[in-house]
């Protein structure tokens, strides 16, 4: 019996260490998410400093206020930021095109995003 008991033990260990030698398959990496972008532009001077911005689909651009007391928005066509003189305004653009923007305050203080 003993010998059945240690064939049986000697039997384990080899099918444990045959099973700890096999190749262990790795788990694919998840995908990486792409951060979206951000990129900035100041109000300052009565006028936007980058005034025409290109960007991918899916990215932000950020409008920052440092004109001191002199008040400013954003205007689109269908979205607008308050009237301010200092904070920040972002918008996300998830469709191609050329959106143009003004400060209804300043005439002539323009400027246009072209999302790709």
């Amino acid at each position: 019996m003993r010998s059945h008991r240690s064939a049986l033990a000697a039997g384990a260990v080899l099918a444990v260490a045959s099973v700890a030698s096999l190749p262990v398959a790795q788990a694919a990496a998840p995908p990486r998410a792409h951060a979206a972008s951000t990129t900035t532009v100041t109000l300052k001077d009565i006028s936007f400093k980058r005034s025409t911005v290109r960007i991918a689909k899916g990215a932000s651009v950020k409008w920052v206020w440092k004109d001191g007391d002199t008040p400013h928005n954003v205007t689109f066509k269908t979205k607008h930021s308050k009237t301010q003189k200092s904070g920040t305004y972002t918008l996300k653009f998830a469709r191609a095109g050329t959106f143009k923007y003004q400060c209804t305050i300043h005439p002539g203080m323009v400027g246009k995003i072209i999302v790709k």
